[in-house]
C-alpha cells in the first residue's frame, strides 16, 4: 500500500477492461474482470485487502481460427494460445548448480471467454508447431 499502487488502483478503475485482477492463491480461476474488477477496487481501495491481490495488465491476444475437440465434438473458433515454459533452476546459497528449460505446455481457449481453463471445460491442451 503506497502512492504507486493507489495510482495503479486508479487507472485501473477509470479503465478496467485493461487490466486482470487476480487473488494470490492457489490455483487458476476467480480472476476479475471489466466492471467485476472495477466494483472490487472501489470496494478494497483503501484497504489491506487490497494486498492479495495482483492487478496486471490485461494481454490482449492475437487470435486465429482453429478446431477445438471439446467432449468429442470438433468446432472451429477463433482461439487465442498461451505458451507456458518451464524451468528448473538449482542453487546451493548463491551457487548455480542448474537452470534450463524442461518442458513445456501449450493451451488454447476461444477469444470469447476471459477465464479459460483446461479443467472448467473451456479450454484444451494443444500441441505447438516448432520451426
Amino acid at each position: 500500500m503506497n502512492e504507486e499502487g493507489d495510482r495503479m488502483v486508479h487507472k485501473a478503475i477509470e479503465n478496467p477492461d485493461k487490466y486482470v485482477l487476480k487473488p494470490q492463491r492457489e490455483g487458476g480461476g476467480n480472476n476479475l474482470y471489466g466492471a467485476e474488477l472495477r466494483m472490487k477496487l472501489i470496494q478494497m481501495r483503501k484497504t489491506e485487502e487490497r494486498c492479495g491481490y495482483i492487478l496486471m495488465d490485461k494481454i490482449v491476444a492475437s487470435s486465429y481460427p482453429n478446431y477445438m475437440i471439446m467432449d468429442c465434438v470438433g468446432k472451429k473458433d477463433l482461439v487465442i494460445s498461451e505458451l507456458g515454459i518451464f524451468g528448473v533452476c538449482l542453487t546451493r546459497g548463491n551457487t548455480l548448480i542448474e537452470n534450463y528449460a524442461s518442458g513445456h505446455l501449450h493451451r488454447v481457449k476461444s477469444s470469447e471467454v476471459d477465464e479459460g481453463g483446461i479443467m472448467s471445460g473451456t479450454g484444451a491442451v494443444t500441441s505447438p508447431l516448432l520451426i
